[in-house]
């Protein structure tokens, strides 16, 4: 077990854009070095924002962009080096000091002592799907240059080769020193005779010569992981797992495996190592992460030379259940043996804590396949996990104090975790040539030359879904002939790389019979894989004019199988015979449902027809839940409620979120399961497009409100404070002025209150707590009246007013007593609040 502390300086925490003012575009990076407000980039950099060199400046400004705040300030240039051409410059903030803290601000060294070195590097290029991007390689070391500059400092070569344009003067972070030792100037783009992975920076060693001065660091401290907080002896007492290894939906092995020897190879090493906790496989939709993923693993568990067995195996796809608390408590069903029950942890931050916990006790792999669903997917949050407790567990998983493995696939970088110098990130990008050529032979393309596979892969990038696709097809159509590849016409160079995938698909098309069709489109609809039960109940059942699934209600069922069995051998269907059930590749789902909702759900009856089938179908299979159900248990219930509203039937779907999951008052999904990202998702069904700016689309102004309501809670409890205000206004904005309805209108200003004691805000938090009173008051209800009054205490309480709260702590006592003679404290939360009061006053 490696006991280095693993958690490095945050790149993305000080990285900032350089932005040309009067058209605020990015055009290049810069790091925050000072609390001052000075930050660091590439003199070429100012000169391409300024249109002149910096020496010319005179004062004109630039634009610079904090995106983890977010914020934009101006800066102009501050220092320069005049004898030298060194390409680095300081430039300072027009307007104040740095919008940073001290520990986010970059810690620099030297690159003397980097030589062989790994590095990281965030920046940021004006081109591509993302504004942002990062690199990793190694250092080389300093290199002589031209006599055509004069240079105080050699510069740092780099092999890396993820460096692009709008990366100069992104930080150089070494990951043994933990200083940022240079900042990327140059990328080498060569003709084909050399590698094209050659970068090059400035030294930071520049910084310590007149003008600038700077003193730097030979070595910055690593900061210690998080470790998980829970009852070790619960831990100590758990079971563990019944079965070794649990494959949920996971890819099944390919037989026509071929290449990616070294990637396999470099997964193994990081699985050995005693310092990687993680590895991220990182590509582009349909480069084979998952399939090399689970290729891996089949490794591993028949055993490899020097290469133990693991201890146990938990594989979890998120492409087929995204849901966070659904993976937590398979998770904890898993690691425990099922001696835990998810009642016991009754919520996803207590699970994450538990098997974080359980990790040291064998040696586990966890597979995390098709994170990028949970990921952030623009925006400055790019990358980012959107559930903190997923987040927090990836974080425990990447602290030392066990042995065990986490592989994570991903299309989106995973910026979470790169901090640690525990987490490996290993690219999946395009087949070699070699490979694609045998992936093709594999598939049954024949009497091809060399040159002429390699052609097919070049047009095609290499892309591993595609080959694989077209090979099939010319397999299956033109048993194999290689000169039929012209049938399907290559891509432009600027095509985007999914759509690359819907023209093969679209030859497909063209030779798939009506029923093959409507098979794979309504097979597109269901977000979970499919199992055989369905396949009468929604492909073969016709229930109107319009039904998309006629062609295959004429087929027997002799002539039904075979239909399978040919899509499984067009690849663009997978069937898993240890689950029976059925998937396919997202990109593929995402290829045919396209074509039922085109042009809108409103004047599509079809796409109407199938969700409501779909609707049926879990329905029927949902049955009774027991009395206290798992999450497992609602899960049909909660597939019903999306394929409602995705027919439209927002008010049918509410009601079976009311009856069905949250049980009326007992909120059984929410306050006792605790599974509160499922709810947050639950709501968002309920806006258009999931666009919570408009309103939800039930009819019913008293469910409107209760939507709004529930989602600022939900947000409040997955820790996104700041976006819950704006959900719990808009909802008090209908239960008190359209519905008049006092005592929830008490409630939902308590819940306001609170919400901006915890972001600080103490006045609005005063406001919210009075209005609650007041309209506690207007419904003559002394229970909202006591709690209110309590709201109303922890208020004066958090503002230092001693008197104030305990006269208002002494009304609600007095009210709890009225309520409940039985009663002869304040209890629940109100009990707690007053509790701490007392303990600040010193009332023991």
């Amino acid at each position: 077990m490696s006991k280095e502390e693993p958690v490095l300086q945050n790149i993305r925490n000080f990285t900032v854009q350089i932005r040309r003012i009067e058209d605020d575009r990015i055009v290049g990076t810069g790091i925050a070095v000072s609390e001052k407000g000075k930050i660091i980039t590439c003199e070429h950099v100012v000169e391409a924002v300024l249109g002149v060199k910096p020496c010319d400046a005179d004062g004109k400004e630039i634009g610079i962009y904090f995106p983890q705040i977010p914020e934009s300030r101006r800066a102009r240039v501050s220092t320069l080096l005049t004898e030298f051409e060194d390409d680095i410059v300081e430039l300072e903030l027009c307007d104040g000091l740095m919008p940073l803290g001290s520990e986010k601000i970059a810690k620099l060294g030297g690159a003397e002592n980097s030589e062989g070195h790994k590095f990281r590097s965030y920046g940021y290029s004006p081109t591509g799907e993302h504004p942002s991007t990062w690199a990793h390689g190694i250092i080389l070391g300093s290199v002589e240059t031209t006599h055509i500059k004069k240079l105080q400092v050699d510069p740092v070569q780099l092999s890396s080769r993820q460096i692009d344009r709008g990366m100069s003067g992104a930080a150089v972070l070494d990951d043994e020193l933990n200083a940022v030792v240079g900042i990327i100037s140059a990328r080498y783009f060569p003709k084909s005779a050399v590698k094209d992975d050659i970068g090059y920076a400035v030294d930071n060693y520049v910084l310590t010569f007149n003008p600038f001065n700077y003193t730097l660091e030979n070595k910055v401290a690593k900061l210690p992981a998080p470790e998980p907080k829970t009852d070790q002896e619960k831990v100590r007492t758990a079971g563990k797992p019944k079965e070794a290894v649990i494959l949920n939906n996971a890819p099944t092995s390919l037989d026509e495996w071929v290449g990616r020897a070294e990637l396999l190879g470099q997964i193994t090493e990081d699985c050995l190592s005693q310092k990687i906790h993680m590895t991220g496989l990182i590509g582009f939709g349909g480069e084979g992460k998952s399939s090399l993923a689970r290729r891996w693993l089949d490794n591993m568990l028949e055993g490899m030379p020097d290469c133990p067995k693991p201890d146990g195996v938990f594989w979890w796809g998120f492409y087929d259940r995204p849901g966070v608390d659904e993976f937590f408590e398979a998770a904890l069903e898993y690691i425990s043996g099922g001696t835990i029950k998810a009642s016991e942890l009754p919520s996803s931050t207590a699970k994450a804590h538990f098997i974080a916990a359980m990790l040291s006790r064998s040696k586990y792999i966890f597979v995390l396949d098709g994170l990028e669903v949970l990921q952030e997917q623009d925006g400055d949050k790019y990358g980012l996990l959107r559930s903190r407790d997923l987040r927090d567990f990836l974080h425990f998983f990447a602290g030392p104090g066990h042995d065990s493995f986490c592989l994570v696939t991903s299309r989106a970088p995973l910026f979470d975790l790169i901090e640690y110098n525990t987490y490996s990130n290993r690219d999946v990008m395009r087949m070699s040539e070699s490979d694609g050529r045998d992936l093709l032979r594999r598939y049954g393309v024949k009497n091809g030359t060399e040159a002429e596979l390699d052609k097919i892969v070049r047009e095609w990038d290499g892309h591993a879904l595609t080959l694989s696709l077209i090979g099939t097809y010319l397999a299956e159509k033109y048993d194999g002939d290689i000169h039929k590849a012209d049938k399907i016409e290559p891509p432009t160079a600027d095509e985007p790389r999914y759509e690359r995938v819907h023209r093969v698909l679209r030859r497909y098309d063209e030779h798939l019979t009506e029923a093959e069709r409507a098979f794979m489109i309504i097979f597109s609809v269901f977000r979970t894989p499919v199992k055989e039960e369905a396949f009468p109940k929604v492909f073969r059942t016709a229930t109107g004019k319009t039904a998309i699934n006629a062609p295959i209600t004429r087929l027997n069922n002799t002539e039904f199988g075979a239909m399978l069995e040919l899509l499984k051998k067009y690849r663009i269907l997978r069937y898993d015979a240890r689950e029976r059930h059925y998937t396919t590749h997202p990109l593929i789902r995402r290829h045919y449902s396209a074509i039922l909702v085109k042009g809108g759900i409103e004047e599509n009856k079809e796409a109407i027809e199938i969700h409501r089938q779909i609707k049926d179908y879990y329905l029927a299979t949902a049955g009774d839940a027991p009395r206290y159900p798992t999450l497992e248990d609602l899960k049909p219930f909660i597939e019903v409620v999306h394929h409602l509203c995705k027919a439209g039937a927002y008010d049918e779907a509410f009601n079976i979120v009311w009856n069905q999951l949250f049980r009326n008052v007992e909120f059984v999904i929410s306050r006792k399961l605790s599974a509160w990202d499922t709810v947050w998702d639950l709501m968002l069904e309920f806006f258009a497009d999931r666009d919570t700016t408009g309103e939800p689309l039930v009819s019913e102004p008293s469910g409107k409100g209760w939507i709004l309501n529930e989602s600022g809670l939900c947000l409040m409890c997955l820790g996104r404070l700041a976006e819950a205000v704006s959900f719990y206004d808009r909802g008090n904005k209908i239960d008190v002025d359209i519905l008049k309805a006092w005592r929830f209108g008490s409630t939902d200003f308590q819940n306001l209150s609170e919400l901006h004691c915890h972001l600080g805000s103490l006045k609005e938090a005063e406001k919210a707590a009075k209005q609650a009173l007041e309209y506690a008051r207007r419904a003559e209800d002394e229970g909202e009246k006591r709690v209110s009054l309590t709201s109303l205490g922890w208020v004066a309480h958090l503002n230092g007013d001693i008197k104030k709260a305990g006269e208002l702590f002494k009304k609600a006592e007095k009210l709890e007593k009225e309520i409940d003679p039985a009663s002869q404290y304040l209890y629940s939360l109100r009990g707690i609040q007053h509790a701490e009061y007392l303990l600040k006053t010193g009332d023991i």
